[in-house]
């Protein structure tokens, strides 16, 4: 698809719109010969779409059922349904330029990677992370309460297994926290939620994790409950760090 005609289309159909309205908002009526400018002047521009698109959309016709009890002019009916064709097409035009670019966009963006950086509001990740095979991303509550489950429990289950492990209060840095977690979940190979407390920026977090398509082990304490839109999802309750580190082993090695 050739975009930049396309929305140079999208330009000249809109100006079109802005034509007609502007005159039969000037005019009582709007007249045969009028109407029948606009009629071979959105054709014309249909048939650039259907060559730049390689479709056949009928073009528009003027008949006797458009036209008034006088002859000389066109029913109000026919006027709406004008500009309305003419709106649709350009929103046609403007969904298929969108189509395209985000069907460039997927090809470009590596399937690890965000299609949208959700704080700038940009395409792609402008920090473009690579993929870290080896690499797990730990997401849990920056509480001393869970210390003893992370450093007993979690940590001990990825290191004989040899993975390399990332939680977000570990490494000091002046970068923005929540782009420093957005890029680690994007270089991981898998994820772990720790859940406990039910923290909103954990399941901010969990959420990234499975826009992304990560494979992720949810583990909650005894103490929590598992809430229900997670509810029927598999997870792993522990009720000490090394009970967790027995589990999460398990689950790793499969």
């Amino acid at each position: 698809m050739n975009v930049e005609k396309m929305q140079a289309l999208v330009y000249e159909i809109r100006n079109l719109k802005s034509k007609a309205e502007i005159y039969t908002k000037a005019n009582e009526y709007v007249y045969t010969n009028v109407y029948s400018t606009w009629v071979n002047e959105y054709n014309a521009l249909l048939d650039k779409y259907n060559a730049l698109s390689e479709l056949r959309i009928t073009k528009m016709t003027l008949s006797e059922n458009d036209l008034s009890s006088t002859q000389k002019t066109i029913r109000q009916a026919t006027i709406q349904y004008y500009i309305s064709a003419i709106e649709a097409l350009a929103n046609k035009i403007e969904s298929d330029i969108e189509r395209e670019r985000l069907s460039k966009l997927e090809e470009q963006t590596p399937s690890h990677q965000m299609r949208k950086c959700f704080k700038l509001c940009v395409d792609g990740c402008p920090v473009n992370p690579d993929l870290k095979r080896n690499r797990v991303f730990i997401a849990m509550p920056f509480s001393n309460e869970y210390l003893d489950s992370y450093n007993y429990g979690i940590v001990p289950a990825l290191d004989s297994l040899g993975y390399e492990h990332f939680k977000a209060d570990n490494e000091l840095s002046n970068k923005d926290i929540m782009c420093k977690i957005c890029r680690e979940i994007q270089s991981c190979s898998l994820a772990i939620i720790n859940i406990s407390s039910l923290n909103p920026n954990v399941m901010l977090e969990q959420g990234l994790a499975y826009g992304l398509g990560k494979p992720v082990i949810i583990i909650k304490d005894k103490n929590t409950k598992a809430v229900s839109d997670i509810g029927s999802i598999e997870y792993i309750e522990y009720e000490h760090a090394y009970d967790l580190q027995q589990k999460l082993s398990r689950a790793l090695e499969k």
